[in-house]
């Protein structure tokens, strides 16, 4: 076998690796609560499918259930009676998480976000043990700093997305917090906030969720790598035809620079 063999054979290698951070194929079984570093995961590992990057449109989900926070509160993005609400579960293992976030999300918040015409609803649904441990970290550390957090763990992946927990990694990437490294591994290993986000990856496979990022636009289901261009003659339907306004829930908001 030649080097460009084997280079390539590499390179696909370590590519489903990362990728197996956002998709899933079967259903999987209950999710035990897992109580410390390394072992700390809201599930095992979730097979490729070879589709994955293919962005799909499914059935449509009640925006009132889709309304209901889960056990820690939601994370928004935009003002409260937006009349269009996009859910978003993700894996801050996943590439086309951090693409959207990247390439989509800047877009979506220039034409539609800051103008009052949508919301963004940040759910977790980690794959993998490095997934869930950061998605704990996330929840663990101040209010102020989640999405500057979410925003940095997804954009410097290459550094810290693996198979297994790489803390030092991690911590690299989140100490411009200024969390002091006992209080980060402690977060890390938050055993409550786990079981939270445990509830929450369970419900979101209720509505349909198998991998990541998935979207709901008032309940209309997007799954795999939208772009701005896919996503907004959805959100152009919904705004023209606005569903009844669900019941408001608690939620926390917040517009990051």
């Amino acid at each position: 076998m030649t080097f460009s063999n084997v280079a390539r054979l590499v390179g696909a290698a370590s590519f489903a690796a990362l990728l197996a951070g956002c998709t899933g194929g079967v259903s999987l079984p209950d999710m035990p609560s897992m109580p410390a570093l390394p072992s700390l995961s809201l599930g095992a590992e979730e097979p490729v499918k070879v589709d994955a990057d293919k962005p799909k449109s499914e059935k449509q989900i009640s925006a009132a259930d889709l309304a209901e926070p889960g056990p820690l509160g939601d994370q928004v993005i935009g003002k409260a009676n937006a009349p269009v609400t996009v859910v978003e579960y993700l894996s801050l293992t996943c590439t086309n998480s951090a693409k959207f976030h990247a390439e989509t999300l800047p877009k979506l918040k220039k034409a539609y976000i800051d103008k009052g015409k949508v919301k963004l609803v940040l759910r977790d649904y980690p794959i993998g043990k490095a997934a869930a441990s950061t998605a704990v970290l996330s929840r663990c550390l101040p209010q102020k700093d989640y999405f500057k957090v979410v925003e940095k763990l997804l954009s410097a992946q290459q550094t810290w997305a693996a198979r297994e927990v790489k803390p030092d990694d991690i911590y690299n990437a989140v100490k411009f917090t200024g969390i002091k490294r006992d209080k980060f591994d402690d977060c890390l290993t938050n055993q409550s906030i786990n079981d939270a986000l445990v509830l929450v990856k369970q419900r979101g496979r209720g509505f349909g969720v198998s991998g990541t990022p998935t979207f709901f636009v008032n309940g209309k289901k997007l799954a795999g790598a939208v772009s701005f261009e896919e996503m907004q003659p959805v959100i152009e339907a919904a705004l023209a035809n606005p569903a009844a306004p669900a019941t408001q829930q608690p939620q926390r908001s917040a517009n990051p620079a």
